[in-house]
């Protein structure tokens, strides 16, 4: 074979193209801080990073619904229980008037607290947070709870409008959770809640005293039963859904740690690598000046 000047030239050529690549491949590495830039820098830790991210998203989308969750059921066990302490408050009041020791008037006064104490259960029954019902169901945008009132804007009657859906959301591959209680369950499921309290106000307005003591204080405590049921329930999903976004997060961690270990490049490692580097292709520009011998007009001069 004959070895032409061109020859040399072309060899040389390329191997100073493989030279400058290896050069500009770490000098890449250095300034994005990955070893694995493109997938033919090393395919199959490519494939590996692409699935750790795809992993991490779905698991990132877990936590987004587990914090959008939380607001829900903070808001939902504070209206609990201030309804809660609406019957217990309702107690004090309807042992009052139960004693015989009242006369009409104070009776009535009493009953106007007892009106208002209603008023707040409704307004808690229809509580919502960002723009959501927390008791209607899948029903959110709606009030649960309608009212209806006489001439003097007293309630008598509470109808619950949502229905017995549970919004559920999903914690992880395959499983999902109930994060609210239906008005229904709530507050007119073993007792009937505003139904109790309108008796109670009427009875103190008619002075039936012996429905206070035989019927309202034995619903008193059912209802007030009812309610930490709910509480009960909402409290195993907040806990529930603490402990799912703990293991979330420590899994994702553990999922970065791994993609790391995959694509990041070790600073120290390609900073000797990138000088070993450059001193590769300044040894090759040198030899390549030796290697292609002078041309006719060299002689010349």
């Amino acid at each position: 074979m004959r070895v032409t000047q061109q020859l040399m030239v072309n060899r040389v050529l390329g191997n100073l193209n493989k030279q400058t690549g290896k050069l500009l491949a770490l000098q890449e590495q250095l300034a994005t801080g990955l070893k694995v830039n493109t997938p033919s820098d090393d395919p199959l830790a490519a494939r590996r990073a692409v699935n750790i991210r795809a992993n991490i998203g779905a698991i990132e989308q877990y936590i987004t619904n587990l914090s959008t969750a939380g607001p829900f059921l903070t808001e939902s066990t504070n209206a609990l229980q201030t309804v809660v302490d609406v019957l217990q408050r309702a107690q004090v009041l309807t042992v009052q008037g139960a004693t015989g020791t009242n006369n009409q008037t104070q009776l009535d006064q009493i009953a106007i607290e007892i009106d208002q104490l209603l008023e707040t259960a409704v307004a808690e029954a229809n509580h919502q947070t960002n723009g959501r019902y927390l008791f209607g169901g899948t029903r959110t945008t709606s009030p649960p709870f309608a009212v209806t009132r006489d001439a003097e804007n007293r309630i008598t009657a509470v109808t619950y409008q949502g229905n017995d859906e549970a919004i559920r959301i999903a914690i992880g591959d395959s499983v999902d959770v109930a994060i609210n209680e239906t008005g229904s369950d709530a507050f007119q499921s073993a007792q009937d809640i505003f139904q109790m309290l309108i008796a109670i106000r009427d009875n103190l307005r008619a002075g039936d005293q012996a429905s206070l003591q035989n019927q309202r204080l034995a619903e008193l405590p059912t209802a007030r039963g009812q309610l930490l049921i709910s509480l009960a329930r909402i409290g195993a999903v907040q806990n529930r859904i603490e402990q799912a976004t703990a293991n979330a997060e420590n899994v994702v961690q553990q999922l970065r740690s791994a993609l790391s270990d995959s694509i990041d490049a070790d600073y120290a490692e390609t900073v000797v690598n990138l000088n070993a580097q450059s001193n590769a292709y300044q040894a090759a520009l040198n030899a390549a000046a030796r290697v292609i011998q002078p041309s006719l007009l060299d002689f010349v001069r």
